[in-house]
C-alpha cells in the first residue's frame, strides 16, 4: 500500500511536504488516472490559499518535483511571491539538493561525477532517459557504507 504525504512544515510563506514512493508530483496527460501530489494538495485545507498568478495557480504552489519512484520533501508556495522567490533559488543553483540511495552490488569507482543530458523519452514518453537534446544534469556521488 503507497503512503499519503504528509506535511512536515508550514508557515504563512510556504508548505513542506514529505513524498512517498510511488506519488507522481504533478498532473500531466502521462498522469491521467493517478493521484497527484498536485491533487493531493488542492484537497488539503491546509494549502489553500488565494492565487493570482497564471504558473503560480497551474502548479497549485509547486515549485520543483521529485521522480514517481524517490521519496523525500517537496516545498509547496503558499502564496505568488514566495513561489517567484523559491523558483528563482532553483533556477540559480542556490538550492543544494542530496540524495540518500540504496542500490545492489559495489559500485565502482566509489566516488565520481556524472554528467548527462536528460529529456523525455521521444519513442516513450513515460519515461525519461540521456538524449543530446535534454538538459544538462550534474551528479556528484559518493558512496558512504556497503552492508552485507
Amino acid at each position: 500500500m503507497i503512503q499519503s504525504p504528509r506535511v512536515i512544515f508550514q508557515d504563512s510563506e510556504l508548505l513542506v511536504i514529505e513524498k512517498p514512493a510511488g506519488w507522481v508530483v504533478n498532473r500531466s496527460q502521462t498522469t491521467s488516472h493517478q493521484q497527484t501530489i498536485q491533487d493531493w494538495l488542492e484537497n488539503e485545507s491546509a494549502s489553500r490559499r488565494i492565487a493570482s498568478s497564471r504558473d503560480f495557480s497551474k502548479r497549485s504552489g509547486i515549485v520543483h518535483r521529485l521522480d514517481k519512484e524517490t521519496s523525500g520533501l517537496l516545498l509547496v508556495a503558499k502564496n505568488e511571491k514566495s513561489f517567484f522567490n523559491l523558483q528563482s533559488q532553483f533556477k540559480n543553483h542556490q538550492v543544494k539538493k542530496k540524495y540518500l540511495v540504496l542500490l545492489h552490488g559495489h559500485l565502482i569507482p566509489e566516488e565520481g561525477r556524472i554528467e548527462a543530458s536528460i529529456s523525455r523519452n521521444p519513442f516513450d514518453r513515460h519515461k525519461f532517459g540521456v538524449f543530446l537534446a535534454g538538459r544538462r544534469a550534474v551528479t556528484n556521488y559518493r558512496v558512504k557504507r556497503y552492508f552485507s
